[in-house]
């Protein structure tokens, strides 16, 4: 009996029965391809798992695949030879997303107005995340949270919106330019609006209404006549 064990274990060690070797080409060429921080849409994507490395020789070109998202889950392309000799895989990978975006400093409740004080800009994972982030504090200056927000979170466009810049009913300013000539004159909004959007608005003193451009939240700019 022990000599039939014996030379069973004597088999698991024959090549026949032995591991396959680790594919260096293809673990070097992934570690190249990850070294070098593939990007989409302006966010580096780092390895987490391969579970299973293909049994590819010689040079290989690594690719991402068309993302509309940044899913955790991707199928990595990789390719060997050029025209008719031209292979490809697809590759399920695990992978984690990372950019410099902007993040809440404290918690905030719904409808709070986003300011510098309530913001930094650090590295950090965004996979899964749907939306847009912002890498520049000054781009998301007075956005409006829809709702509850914890401190480290990532700011998305999913979870705030822009309010009006000018509300109707606001005292603005008008600025316009006649025979080359620019003249300032006071108005009321009649209607809301956002900074470079069109708005119409009625001089005081000559009761026209005037289609603008706004500028800020005291001014907007006429670039024709109104009804």
């Amino acid at each position: 009996m022990f000599s039939g064990l014996f030379c069973f274990l004597l088999l698991l060690q024959s090549p026949a029965f032995a591991q396959p070797a680790p594919n260096n080409d293809a673990q070097a060429s992934l570690a190249a391809f990850f070294a070098a921080k593939p990007t989409v849409h302006g966010v580096t994507a780092e390895l987490v798992h391969m579970p299973t490395l293909p049994n590819i020789k010689g040079h290989i070109h690594w690719s991402l695949p068309k993302l509309h998202f940044l899913p955790r889950r991707v199928s990595l392309i990789a390719e060997t030879g050029q025209g008719k000799q031209l292979r490809r895989w697809y590759i399920n990978t695990e992978v984690r997303w990372m950019a410099d975006v902007v993040r809440l400093k404290q918690d905030i409740p719904a409808q709070a107005i986003l300011n510098k004080n309530m913001l930094t800009v650090s590295h950090a994972e965004v996979t899964g995340l749907r939306g847009q982030t912002w890498q520049n504090i000054s781009d998301v200056i007075g956005l409006k949270s829809l709702r509850k927000l914890r401190k480290h979170q990532v700011v998305l466009s999913s979870a705030f919106k822009r309010p009006p810049l000018i509300q109707r009913g606001d005292s603005i300013t008008i600025l316009a330019e006649v025979a080359g000539i620019k003249v300032r004159a006071a108005g009321i909004a009649l209607k809301s609006g956002r900074q470079g959007d069109r708005l119409l608005v009625k001089n005081i003193r000559s009761k026209q209404t005037l289609q603008s451009i706004i500028q800020d939240a005291h001014t907007v700019a006429v670039y024709s006549g109104g009804s």
